[in-house]
């Protein structure tokens, strides 16, 4: 189905797609149905019809269309994550926003017995789905469209234009200064924050601009994220002072850091924009820095490195037997979770859980050797994983991940990647091997400019084994048995490609 932007939709039909001959506010809700499915309402789950635009409460958006909802009670405003730009609201406001673009409301969001109602029409289309309304049988339908198709990392350059954040070592830390930094068009969602290997990274969704510096007395190093805030799953992933917004965890395998701690904070507390988190590297001394950002497959990571070079990756000795070499990657790690599923499970965890049990197997097959490119919850550079594929002069790389698709809990299925610019050869076996495991929804096999991918030197494959943003699938996901059924299909695959 052809995807329908918010503001193509919104100029074309907004005003005169309204809900016909309700002119006052009712609480006798109709039903809703998404993709095909009524919607499960609680009783508690009071709809009104205020001018001609249904009013649900918040839970209805944030559990059913899976966007993650916070809450100010300073501003009384409430903020969805989407992907498409964040929706901002206000209690008793008839104007709201998508990303930068100011919205004319039909009816303002209200609270009744505490809980917050928020227009249904302007949601659903804000998050790219059609929406109509048949108004015999009070029915509000609502039609996910499909997932877009990836947007291709723009270079193999680590830091995306604009930031101020160094590519190259800083002078001493005493010598830096901060520096102002440009205003970013949306605000952006910290998603994780992690230590592994002398290395922080961020992950976050959005745009982030960080302004970076180093200081003393004491010694640090200080990330100012401005129009900045924690994601709302973020407290679920790591320690988080509701009341402060606030929070640390101590260094313990470093001689250069002791501690990180990171805070939101608003400088005007009518209007949430102003609001920035600052995270802080506490250091036992003067220490210089590199600093990049990198994406790849639902992920976005802000890196501040402290080692003096890249830290080398050892080269595994091929087996002179004729045994074929495997690298298997499990994406994201440590404080990139990757994606984020419909009960807030992480897609990490998935992803290093299945390649074990992939490892395992393999290690059983006389014909093949094996390779992690992490075995725990470790934050590894993209460039450092095909580095560690091409020194081992590896025969085939299989990344393995499970898709989310922000704000369409409907999307499900299986998809395979290669390179665009290579060959598809090992994606189709491992494809047909896997769709026939999962028994999901063939998604196809498709190229992208995965930087895992363009940078290996050997046929390299990316498994989307299935969507967490499906509640669904995500169960299915975490299945033991599931894992074991997929890390065979892994495995078999990879037979029939090599004639083992």
């Amino acid at each position: 189905m052809k995807q329908i932007g918010f503001l193509v939709l919104l100029a074309a039909f907004f005003f005169c797609f309204s809900f016909a001959g309700q002119a006052s506010a009712q609480t006798t809700g109709p039903t809703i149905i998404l993709d095909g499915q009524a919607l499960s309402l609680q009783k508690k789950d009071k709809i009104e019809i205020v001018n001609g635009s249904v009013l649900v409460p918040i839970r209805v958006i944030a559990e059913n269309l899976g966007m993650p909802v916070s809450w100010n009670p300073g501003t009384k405003q409430v903020l969805i994550q989407n992907g498409a730009g964040d929706i901002a609201l206000t209690i008793g406001r008839t104007t709201a926003s998508v990303g930068s673009d100011s919205i004319k409301l039909n009816a303002a969001p209200v609270i009744r017995s505490g809980t917050t109602l928020v227009p249904l029409r302007f949601v659903g289309q804000a998050a790219g789905l059609e929406v109509g309304w048949n108004n015999l049988k009070k029915t509000v339908t609502l039609v996910s469209a499909e997932l877009p198709q990836p947007t291709p990392s723009p270079s193999p350059s680590p830091a995306p234009s604009p930031t101020p954040a160094p590519t190259e070592p800083t002078p001493s830390p005493g010598t830096s200064q901060p520096s102002p930094s440009p205003t970013p068009a949306a605000a952006g969602l910290i998603k994780g924050i992690g230590w592994s290997d002398g290395r922080l990274a961020i992950s976050f969704s959005g745009s982030l601009v960080p302004n970076t510096y180093a200081a003393t007395d004491p010694a640090r190093i200080v990330v100012q994220l401005p129009k900045t805030a924690f994601d709302p799953a973020f407290g679920t992933l790591q320690p988080l002072d509701p009341a402060t917004r606030s929070g640390e965890f101590a260094v313990t395998d470093s001689l250069d850091a002791t501690k990180v701690t990171y805070a939101y904070a608003t400088s005007d507390a009518a209007d949430p924009t102003a609001g920035a988190v600052t995270v802080t590297i506490e250091l036992t001394g003067d220490k210089s820095y590199r600093a990049y950002q990198e994406a790849d497959v639902e992920s976005s990571v802000y890196v501040i490195d402290l080692n003096a070079s890249p830290t080398p990756t050892p080269a595994p000795v091929k087996p002179g037997n004729g045994k074929k070499v495997v690298v298997i990657d499990p994406g994201h790690g440590d404080g990139d979770p990757g994606g984020i599923g419909a009960t807030k499970k992480q897609e990490k965890i998935f992803n290093l859980s299945l390649a074990l049990k992939v490892e395992k197997l393999l290690q059983k097959e006389s014909a093949f050797y094996v390779i992690l490119t992490r075995r725990d919850d470790t934050f590894i550079p993209l460039s450092d994983r095909a580095d560690l594929a091409n020194q081992a002069g590896a025969d085939a790389f299989v990344s393995i991940h499970a898709n989310i698709a922000p704000g369409k809990p409907s999307v499900r299925g299986t998809e395979t990647y290669y390179f665009q610019g290579g060959t598809s050869s090992l994606a189709k076996v491992m494809h047909k091997h896997v769709l026939a495991a999962t028994g999901f929804t063939d998604r196809k096999v498709k190229s992208a400019n995965y930087k895992v991918l363009r940078e290996t030197a050997m046929p390299a494959t990316l498994l989307e084994v299935g969507f967490l943003s499906n509640a669904t699938e995500e169960s299915i996901l975490f299945s033991d048995s599931f894992q074991n059924r997929v890390a065979q299909a892994i495995v078999d695959g990879l037979k029939e490609y090599f004639g083992k």
